[in-house]
C-alpha cells in the first residue's frame, strides 16, 4: 500500500541534525504535531524519519499516497487501508489529531465562487448532494483511525460572504446533526477562500451556532491572508474557548515562509496560548517551498523555525 522508504537529500539530513539540538531544549505545553502530506505522501517516511527527529506524537492527515497514488484519506481509503494506516501510527506512538476533509469546500448552490466562471458552479449539484454521506464516511473512518475530529469548511467564497451567512449556518446545523449520530466533533478552519475567514466571521459564526460540536479550527496565517493582524488583533476577537486545533503556517506578503521568517507575530500568539491554559493539538502545515522546491527539506526548515520560536518561550 505505501511506497518504500526513499533517502533523505544531504541538505534535510543536515537540517534534521540541527533540529536534534532545538527540540530537546524547547519546552511547550501543546499536543504539537505536522499534516503529514506536508512532510511526504509516504507515511513510512513521514514516521520514519520526521516524527522520530522532533519527538512528534500526533499527526494531522489529509492525503496520503494508496496503492501507489496520491488519495484523499477521508474520501478514497478502504476500510482496510484505514486499519493499516492506524496499525502504523500505533506501531510509531503517533495518535491522530485530526481528520481532514474537504467537506462543503465546495460551491453553495445558487452562488458562484469569487474569481470563477459560472460553469464551476456545477448546476446538477452532484458534490453537494453527496456532502452529508461524505461527512458520514468521514466519521467512520475518524473512529477507526483513532480520533474523534473532522476539519470542515464553509463553502467557497463569494463576493458578499455576509449575504449567505444564514444559509452556511443551516448548512452547518445539518452537519452538526450527522456529528451527534456519528459521535464526531465538527472543526471549522477559518479558511481564506471560503465564506468564514476573516476574525468578525469566524467570531459572528460562533455566537450564531452556540453547539460545541462545532469547533474552530484557528489558522492565524489564513486570517493574514485576509489582510488581518492574526495577533493581537484579531485574536481578541475569537471565542478562546471554542479552539480545538490549530494551524501553524507563515508568510510574508503573498510568499510564503518558514516559521519565524515572515509577518506572523507567533511568539505573541503562543505566549497568549500559554496565558489561556490552551493544552490542544495543533499542526505545521508547510506552505513555503525551498529553492529547489522539496517539500520534505521545506518542511524541516519550517519545523526548525518554530522549534526556535518555542525555546525561546522558556518553560512550558
Amino acid at each position: 500500500m505505501f511506497l518504500n522508504e526513499p533517502d533523505i537529500n544531504r541538505r534535510a539530513f543536515n537540517s534534521l541534525a540541527i533540529a536534534g539540538t532545538l527540540y530537546r531544549s524547547a519546552s511547550y505545553p501543546w499536543k504539537l504535531g505536522v499534516i503529514t502530506d506536508q512532510v511526504d505522501l509516504d507515511l513510512n517516511r513521514t514516521l520514519s524519519y520526521f516524527f522520530p527527529t522532533y519527538h512528534l506524537q500526533w499527526a494531522e492527515i489529509r492525503y496520503l499516497q494508496l496503492d501507489r497514488k496520491k488519495s484523499y484519506v477521508y474520501a478514497e481509503a478502504t476500510a482496510g487501508q484505514l486499519k493499516e494506516i492506524r496499525r502504523r501510527l500505533d506501531g510509531a506512538g503517533v495518535r491522530l489529531s485530526v481528520l481532514d476533509t474537504a467537506i462543503y469546500k465546495i460551491t453553495l448552490p445558487g452562488t458562484t465562487p469569487t474569481g470563477e466562471a459560472p460553469a464551476y458552479v456545477d448546476a446538477a449539484q452532484n458534490e453537494y448532494k453527496r456532502q452529508l454521506d461524505d461527512l458520514k464516511r468521514a466519521a467512520n473512518a475518524a473512529h477507526i483511525l483513532g480520533t474523534d475530529r473532522l476539519r470542515i469548511f464553509t463553502f467557497r467564497r463569494v463576493p458578499k460572504p455576509a449575504a449567505i451567512f444564514d444559509r452556511v449556518v443551516d448548512e452547518l446545523h445539518s452537519a452538526i446533526r450527522v456529528a451527534e449520530k456519528f459521535d464526531v466533533t465538527l472543526l471549522v478552519e477559518n479558511e481564506y477562500d471560503c465564506n468564514i475567514g476573516s476574525g468578525d466571521e469566524i467570531a459572528k459564526l460562533f455566537r450564531a451556532i452556540l453547539d460545541r460540536r462545532l469547533m474552530h479550527n484557528w489558522d492565524p496565517c489564513n486570517a493574514y491572508e485576509m489582510g488581518e493582524q492574526p495577533f493581537p488583533g484579531v485574536w481578541n476577537q475569537l471565542d478562546h474557548s471554542r479552539i480545538s486545533h490549530i494551524h501553524l503556517k507563515d508568510a510574508a506578503g503573498k510568499d510564503w515562509k518558514p516559521i519565524g521568517t515572515g509577518e506572523i507575530n507567533f511568539a505573541g500568539q503562543f505566549q497568549a496560548l500559554k496565558a489561556a491554559n490552551y493544552s490542544g493539538t495543533m499542526s505545521l502545515e508547510t506552505r513555503y517551498k525551498n529553492p529547489l522546491k522539496d517539500q520534505y527539506a521545506s518542511t524541516v526548515d519550517s519545523m526548525n523555525g518554530l522549534m526556535k520560536l518555542l525555546k525561546q518561550m522558556g518553560p512550558a
